[in-house]
């Protein structure tokens, strides 16, 4: 019996040690110069970041550079709290927004991987509120003279995940309360608010930014009999060491939680916003729903681990997320021949020859953002990702990312 006890012993602690080595922070770069960045040029971050947090453009910004897996350049510039003028800390915790929708992404394709789904079923198999969905014509819900018309065709998952289904951000006065915390409901709940919402236009017409990702998280709840917080922790987060994202804060993290600023009128300066929904929300411990298109807070390191398993096929020190052709899929265009501004994959926009002429971002990379402004960029031709976060809403400063992104790329040997 006393073997047994210390057989079993023996395993769990070796488990145990297994896990802690596998999951592991990045490196710091010791010779920047050695892996392909002029040290001096790479300055250029440091100067523009400072000067926007200097001359009031930003209340803060984290920017983090990583190439073959080192950290190359990794700083904080401004405050926590402006107005008790606290420092801003690496880690601390920012408003993802909707850099939630590729980690939601990455859940639904583990259950892809396991043949829960095929991308292009009908979303009705699964959730039957969305069959006979209609395309919006005139009018508005709240006003009681909603026109709507049948959908060509279904809404499948292919849709959702490329934001093709027809569903924007526009409820035309349909009352879906709760899709941003605002109080307490379940994700049925919400669907089933969602699900009378008119679309914009016939599934699979064209790009259509807006709640299908939130649907596409649903989808995850109803085919695992899981929350999708929990899906997420157990299929993301834990395996890759994301320890400080959440839907909802614990308590002893609430500190850590950055202010929320908002723009001037006149666009010059940045002022604490008003809303207490805006300045608490991720506090809501009380809320059932996780909105799987923009409910996620965290901290860059964390979702910088996220953008390294991506740029690695599907795998972060040693934890496969993902298969690497699953990984390939979810990086390739899937808009061929469907209008848009720019090619988008399954859960990310990938860059083509017009950003390149903008900010020297390479063909191929994937990206996306939040509305808060944070950005990400996961560069599969220079094995490199580059984020930067603050946190503004609006966020009516983009030319602060391409900038950014310019002061990196400039460096590059």
């Amino acid at each position: 019996m006393k073997r047994l006890v210390g057989t079993l012993l023996f395993i769990i602690l070796f488990y145990n040690t297994s896990i802690s080595q596998t999951v592991q922070e990045f490196v710091k770069a010791g010779n920047p110069d050695a892996i392909g960045f002029d040290t001096e040029r790479l300055r250029k971050i440091d100067t523009l970041l400072s000067g926007y947090v200097n001359d009031g453009i930003m209340p803060n910004a984290l920017s983090l550079v990583i190439k073959d897996g080192e950290i190359i350049h990794f700083s904080a510039y401004g405050y926590n709290d402006a107005e008790k003028k606290v420092t801003v800390k690496k880690d601390d915790i920012f408003r993802n927004a909707s850099q939630t929708k590729a980690i939601t992404t990455t859940v639904l394709m583990t259950l892809f991987e396991e043949n829960r789904f095929m991308l292009d079923d009908p979303i009705e198999k699964y959730l039957s509120m969305f069959a006979h969905p209609r395309v919006y014509v005139s009018g508005s819900a709240k006003e009681g003279n909603l026109v709507t018309r049948p959908a060509s065709r279904s809404i499948t998952i292919r849709h959702l995940l490329t934001h093709t289904s027809g569903y924007g951000y526009d409820a035309f006065g349909e009352n879906i309360r709760g899709i941003n915390y605002i109080e307490p409901t379940t994700s049925k709940e919400v669907m089933e608010r969602l699900a009378r919402v008119p679309l914009m236009h016939d599934p699979g017409e064209r790009f259509t930014y807006g709640f299908s990702t939130d649907i596409a998280g649903y989808l995850a709840e109803v085919l695992t009999g899981k929350s999708l917080g929990t899906l997420m922790k157990e299929r993301v987060f834990d395996p890759l060491g994301m320890k400080d994202t959440y839907f909802h804060l614990p308590k002893e993290k609430y500190s850590r939680l950055v202010k929320c600023y908002m723009r001037t009128n006149d666009s010059t300066r940045y002022v604490l916003n008003p809303d207490p929904f805006e300045q608490t929300y991720p506090f809501a411990s009380d809320q059932p729903y996780n909105g799987g298109g923009g409910g996620l807070c965290g901290t860059i390191e964390d979702y910088a681990k996220f953008c390294q398993m991506i740029l690695n096929g599907g795998v972060f020190n040693n934890r496969r997320i993902l298969g690497r052709r699953t990984v390939e899929l979810m990086c390739t265009d899937q808009l061929t021949g469907i209008p848009q501004n720019h090619p988008f994959s399954l859960g990310f926009e990938v860059t083509d020859f017009n950003r390149f002429k903008r900010s020297m971002v390479s063909e191929g990379s994937v990206k996306w953002g939040g509305a808060y402004g944070t950005d990400y960029i996961i560069d599969r031709k220079e094995n490199m990702i580059l984020l930067l976060y603050t946190n503004i809403v609006p966020w009516v400063n983009p030319n602060v990312q391409d900038r950014f992104h310019i002061a990196v790329y400039q460096s590059l040997k």
